[in-house]
């Protein structure tokens, strides 16, 4: 059969005298040579076919997907059919794949021979794939041109879709379906689409319902539309799902989303994908309602709105307003919001950009000049004393965590931090002072402009053909290519130039302080970041056993097991706070077992805490405790004030050495304590013993010295 001599219907010949005898991966071998080194014109593809059939071998099996890469594509159509009914074969790591490679021509070049291979196929992966393909098909030669799509494909699997009740069938189909038209806002509604969708968006599988709804967005299904609204508007809807709902309205470019949005800008937890959602937008009431509500946002919000106000030039105008009469902050101006700004076609608010901030670039010798003298400054001994890594990662998470991560925290825009040569003054300065000088292609970033007069700017992660994906300072874009009317590459990076010409000298200090640090350390709690100390719905900025922790309708929650703990066990906050006002609701389920807060401590490599505590539990409620030091530090109880297994109100206030606490709302600790610690973190306990079940809400930290000073006097 392998013999170049021997004709091709003596190697079928062979074959089927050979296949009795031979050890599965010998015939499989045999099978393999046979059609690599015959033509294949007669009686071979009916041998191989005959085989597919019935041969129990997996790897026989194998070696004919393999071999069908040989035959025509019409030679192979009934081999590949007789190989998908192998069900068998669904879990195998190989088998599925090498099917579809022989699969995917016949598919590509007869949509109809696709579905009806569909209908057959008894491995699921591939009938995603028949379908994720077909999808693909539709869209292949449109360039991002919605007038250009060949919508046959999608009536095909939309029919498809309306023929079957299988339910993991339809699955493959509508996952396959949902993935092959990805990046797409909208396009045409395939015929019998109607019926589909009311078939299977209440599915009770969560997936199929999921992408149903993805696709019916995208195929403007008036119903699904609503749904979504309807899911945005709902305060009780899991927010995950209110986000998600956000994300499709605004890629459909849906206009009814918006005012739904502007309400959302009051919603803490949806107003980061709110501000986000209205810059698809041009809407005359979006700027002034951002404005109104910009001195609450904590600073990554401030960061979502700047975007959001520099992305089109009315919105830019009163953004430049704002600025000037100083209702925003200049410094809140971000190098990377002024480049945006600078790229909209406006020459009142380009005018504007140089005036207020100057030109951010500058000649390779001024660089060079500046790192030399920051380095001069910088290695001073009096500044190196007084650098203060705690408040040095505030000032990371306000310039730099959006687009880079440090110690697993922080945006992937740009390269992660946590491995480069940190420690060496000259690399940071170098990097920062004159980011473009040694650059990657990965990271150069472009401008981009829309039919709508939107101006993003950014890294081009993706290009299809069809859309872009373009990572921002904030978020990841899908843009159709119909949509742009610009796409140009800068020979910049895309991390801005002027980075420091914003900074004070101790905020630089302090930034290279903690860029320089070995281990990841606390972040200093400032009015912005305080706004976020506990976001609502999950344990982001905090560190415990995930076992033990979690986060439940919005509540903290600490549970131990029937067993308890043979140790105390703590749930730390990455925030560190001097004075501050710390106010809470704690409920500790039947008044059993035995919690606390940290303040002002730190943690310990062992997993313990040190530093003061307030206690929560049966005999310690309203009592003040240094965990890990000097024990029991104001004795008086406040179990009187206590709602026993029922919400408490709970206060911390810490104002130099004074501490003051309050049970719903009646006095406890009043206590001025000089030895004490005057800043540090803060963590929640679950104490050793018996089972606990304890629960935290409505966490608010302040840092507002003044009037905590005048409070604690």
């Amino acid at each position: 059969a392998t013999n170049h001599e021997h004709s091709f219907d003596e190697a079928a010949m062979l074959l089927e005298m050979f296949q009795p005898v031979m050890p599965p991966a010998t015939f499989a071998g045999l099978v393999f040579a046979a059609v690599e080194n015959k033509s294949t014109d007669s009686k071979l593809p009916s041998a191989l076919l005959e085989m597919a059939k019935s041969h129990k071998s997996p790897i026989v099996r194998l070696a004919i997907a393999s071999g069908c890469q040989r035959l025509t594509v019409d030679q192979r159509k009934p081999i590949v059919a007789a190989l998908l009914a192998h069900e068998e074969d669904k879990a195998d790591h190989n088998l599925p794949l090498m099917y579809w490679y022989a699969a995917e021509p016949a598919v590509a070049g007869d949509p109809q021979h696709g579905i009806e291979l569909a209908k057959k196929a008894k491995i699921p992966l591939i009938r995603e794939f028949i379908s994720r393909r077909l999808s693909a098909l539709a869209t292949a030669d449109a360039k991002g041109d919605v007038a250009k799509v060949d919508v046959a494909p999608l009536n095909l699997l939309s029919k498809l879709l309306g023929e079957t009740d299988d339910a993991a069938f339809q699955k493959d189909i509508v996952i396959g379906m949902a993935d092959g038209l990805r990046g797409w806002p909208s396009l045409p509604t395939p015929e019998k689409w109607s019926s589909a969708y009311e078939k299977l968006a209440a599915s009770s599988d969560e997936a199929v319902r999921s992408r149903m709804q993805e696709l019916s967005v995208v195929f403007g299904e008036e119903r699904a539309l609503a749904s979504l609204r309807k899911t945005i508007a709902d305060n009780a809807a899991n927010l995950g799902d209110r986000r998600k709902a956000v994300e499709a309205l605004v890629g459909a470019k849906d206009r009814k989303v918006v005012p739904l949005l502007q309400n959302l800008i009051a919603d803490a937890s949806m107003r980061a994908a709110a501000l986000r959602g209205l810059a698809a937008f041009d809407d005359s009431k979006t700027p002034e309602l951002i404005l109104s509500a910009y001195e609450k946002f904590d600073t990554q919000t401030k960061v979502d709105a700047l975007n959001t106000l520099a992305s089109r030039s009315v919105y830019a105008r009163v953004l430049m307003s704002a600025v000037q009469s100083k209702k925003i902050a200049k410094e809140d101006i971000t190098a990377a919001t002024l480049r945006q700004l600078a790229a909209i076609e406006d020459p009142e608010v380009q005018s504007w950009v140089v005036n207020a901030f100057g030109r951010v670039r500058s000649t390779p010798e001024e660089k060079l000049k500046e790192i030399e003298r920051w380095k001069e400054l910088l290695t001073r001994k009096v500044h190196a004393d007084r650098a203060d890594p705690v408040r040095g990662r505030a000032m990371f998470a306000k310039t730099c965590q959006q687009c880079h991560v440090l110690f697993d925290a922080g945006g992937k825009v740009g390269p992660d931090l946590t491995g480069s040569n940190r420690a060496d003054l000259a690399y940071v300065l170098t990097n920062v002072v004159d980011p473009s000088a040694v650059i990657g292609k990965d990271y150069l970033m472009s401008i981009v402009k829309t039919k709508d007069a939107r101006v993003l700017s950014g890294i081009v992660k993706k290009d299809d053909g069809n859309a872009i994906t373009l990572q921002t300072e904030a978020e990841q874009l899908v843009i159709p290519k119909s949509d742009v009317t610009l796409l140009k590459e800068q020979p910049i990076s895309m991390m801005p130039e002027g980075l420091l010409a914003g900074l004070k000298r101790d905020e630089v200090r302090d930034l290279v302080a903690y860029l320089g640090t070995a281990r990841q350390v606390p972040m200093l709690a400032t009015e912005q970041n305080a706004a976020n100390f506990f976001n609502g719905k999950d344990l982001t900025g905090w560190t415990g056993d995930p076992k033990l922790w979690k986060v439940e309708n919005g509540e903290i929650v600490g549970k131990s097991g029937p067993e308890g703990l043979k140790r105390n066990q703590f749930l730390f906050s990455h925030i560190a706070a001097g004075d501050f006002r710390l106010t809470f609701k704690v409920k500790l389920i039947d008044d059993k077992g035995n919690s606390g807060v940290q303040f002002r401590s730190e943690a310990m490599e062992d997993g313990e805490a040190k530093g003061y505590q307030a206690d929560v539990g049966p005999g310690w409620w309203g009592k003040l405790y240094e965990e890990n030091g000097r024990a029991l530090l104001w004795k008086e109880s406040g179990e009187a004030h206590v709602k026993k297994g029922d919400w408490n109100d709970y206060q911390i206030l810490a104002v130099g050495s004074h501490i003051k606490t309050f049970i719903n709302g009646k006095p406890c600790v009043d206590l001025d304590d000089p030895p004490g610690a005057k800043r540090g973190i803060f963590g929640l306990q679950l104490h050793s013993g018996e089972p606990t079940e304890v629960r935290f809400k409505d966490i608010k930290l302040e840092v507002d010295p003044k009037s905590a000073v005048s409070e604690a006097k």
